[in-house]
C-alpha cells in the first residue's frame, strides 16, 4: 500500500495578498464600468436682477421711385424710398444684392448701382449723394449701409444708377428702370 501524500502549500506573505486583493478588485471595477466617465457640467447664478428678452427685427421699405431719365456715359440718376424699423430691436440696413433686368444687355453691363442712408430725399436727387455700397449687377456684394435704425424711426434709402464712361454705343440713350436692390435689416 502507498502511504498518503501530503501537498505542502507555501502561504503568501501578507502584504501579496493584500496588493492581489486590491488589483483584483480595482480590475473587476474598470471592466464593470466600461470605460472612464467625467463630469463636465458647469453653472453660475445670474441672480434674480437679470432677464431675457426676445424682440421683434422688422424692416418695411416704400416703393423706390427712380428718375426715368435717359442715360449717357457719365450720368448719373437718383432714386429715394423710406425704410422703417417695424420691429422693436434696432436694425442696421443691409444691401444684400441685386436683381437684374430680364434680359442682360451690354445696357444693364454698363451701369453701376449705388445705396445707403442720407438725411432726406433732397439729399438724394440734389446730386450729392455718395453711396455708402457700389456694385454692377454681375458682382454684387453684401454690406451694411448708414447708421443704426432705433426701433419705430426712419431713414431715406437713396439708390443711384451710373452709367460707366466705357459703356458701349448701343446702350445709350435708356432709362434704367427695370431692376431691383435686396435690402434687408439685420439686428444691431
Amino acid at each position: 500500500m502507498s502511504s498518503p501524500r501530503s501537498a505542502k502549500i507555501s502561504s503568501l506573505h501578507p502584504r501579496a495578498t493584500a496588493t492581489l486583493v486590491v488589483v483584483g478588485a480595482m480590475g473587476l471595477a474598470v471592466l464593470a464600468a466600461g470605460g472612464t466617465y467625467a463630469l463636465l457640467n458647469s453653472s453660475t447664478s445670474i441672480g434674480s436682477a437679470a432677464s431675457i428678452t426676445s424682440g421683434t427685427a422688422a424692416l418695411t421699405v416704400s416703393p423706390l421711385t427712380m428718375s426715368t431719365a435717359v442715360l449717357y456715359p457719365g450720368l448719373t440718376t437718383y432714386g429715394a424710398a423710406t425704410v422703417t424699423n417695424t420691429g422693436d430691436v434696432p436694425l442696421s440696413v443691409r444691401i444684400t444684392g441685386l436683381t437684374s433686368p430680364t434680359a442682360t444687355t451690354p445696357f444693364s453691363q454698363s451701369l453701376t448701382i449705388g445705396g445707403g442712408i442720407v438725411a432726406s430725399p433732397a439729399a438724394c436727387s440734389s446730386g450729392t449723394f455718395t453711396p455708402g455700397w457700389a456694385g454692377p449687377f454681375p458682382s454684387a456684394t453684401t454690406a451694411v449701409v448708414g447708421s443704426v435704425l432705433a426701433a419705430g424711426s426712419s431713414a431715406t434709402f437713396c439708390v443711384s444708377v451710373t452709367m460707366a464712361l466705357t459703356a458701349a454705343p448701343g446702350s445709350q440713350g435708356q432709362s434704367a428702370t427695370n431692376f431691383g436692390i435686396l435690402i434687408d435689416g439685420i439686428q444691431s
